[in-house]
């Protein structure tokens, strides 16, 4: 059994419905449940005349998984457009705590760009998530305003983003993406929540579905891409270089890019000793791109200068690195379930 709450309210700045589905679980049933009740809800509204944004996102609310804390994302789903939805790479953008999603889904671009960057990105086919971690931006519980505390960090990767995490399952189960070629962007302190959760996600081990540990189906193992933009070198206990130190194995095959202005001096120094922990490693010099433009602004304000600064480099470096891998879908359930 489960709870579903709606709300409604209205954007000024789309004039659209938006709806946010608010689930609490009830059962021990498979912890996918509650992002495929999410779809099913987003897909079965949708025809009763619930609108979406202009751009074609949605606002949705997720539980974090274990405590069920409300986590706030926008979904840009793939334009079906750039091809098949089902071989659409998916990009998940965790703000810095001082920013939101909103602001990333609204204003993450120069002003002479033609969209923000996630709409850019679901412009070019890849399906979009910007994320509102706990205590921040929507995803606050209203009457609760409290302030992040150390042990809030770790939730935000082992929750928060895992909830997203299942959200995104159900959606490649759905064949409207493909989570094997998945990318995340952290901004400030969203930089080591994403590469934990990167780290976190290559450490899953694989269903034990066949006798040959090759041959088995993963569970994680999806994080194909990183982009760090200005990135803290930790948040609570959850540290940029032990996790880009685990990521450097060239095994993974992934790819890394750090943004950091050369004038940010609260930030640069950390930039640059996180991408040589991942750029020692010789195997990894073709996969690694470092950007110091000679400017004081951090985040999201990086993305709004001229485009050649961040805006077209990410793009160009998510084409390359995660849109152009050769990794087809496939069904990610445990053979024991299909």
């Amino acid at each position: 059994m489960f709870v579903a709450n709606t709300d409604w309210f209205s954007r000024p700045e789309c004039r659209k419905r938006i709806v946010l589905f608010n689930f609490q679980l009830q059962t021990k049933h498979n912890p996918m449940m509650r992002s495929k009740l999410a779809l099913a809800l987003i897909v079965g509204l949708s025809f009763h005349g619930i609108c979406s944004a202009q751009d074609g996102s949605t606002a949705v609310a997720l539980e974090a998984v274990g405590d069920r804390f409300p986590i706030h994302i926008t979904y840009f789903p793939a334009n079906p457009d750039a091809g098949p939805p089902k071989d659409a790479p998916v990009v998940v953008i965790v703000p810095d705590l001082e920013e939101t999603r909103i602001a990333w889904d609204k204003g993450a671009g120069p002003r002479n760009a033609p969209k923000t960057l996630p709409a850019e990105l679901q412009q070019r086919g890849y399906a979009v998530i910007t994320v509102d971690l706990r205590k921040s931006g929507e995803s606050v519980i209203e009457g609760r305003e409290e302030p992040i505390r150390p042990t809030d960090y770790e939730r935000m990767v082992l929750g928060d983003l895992e909830a997203v995490k299942e959200f995104i399952f159900t959606l490649h189960q759905e064949q409207k993406l493909n989570m094997r070629k998945l990318g995340v962007i952290g901004s400030g302190l969203g930089a080591p929540i994403a590469a934990g959760f990167a780290e976190f996600d290559w450490k899953r081990k694989p269903f034990d579905d066949h006798a040959i540990p090759a041959e088995r189906t993963p569970r994680g193992q999806d994080v194909r891409a990183i982009v760090m933009i200005s990135p803290k070198t930790s948040a609570g206990k959850v540290h940029s270089n032990r996790a880009i130190g685990f990521l450097k194995n060239p095994r993974m095959n992934i790819s890394l890019m750090v943004i950091v202005g050369q004038d940010d001096t609260q930030n640069y120094r950390n930039a640059k000793a996180i991408f040589n922990t991942f750029a020692v490693v010789k195997a990894n010099e073709d996969r690694a791109v470092f950007l110091e433009p000679r400017l004081k602004d951090s985040g999201i304000g990086l993305l709004q200068q001229r485009i050649e600064i961040a805006y077209t480099p990410i793009l160009t470096f998510l084409d390359n690195r995660l849109k152009s891998i050769n990794d087809p879908w496939v069904d990610r359930r445990s053979r024991l379930q299909r």
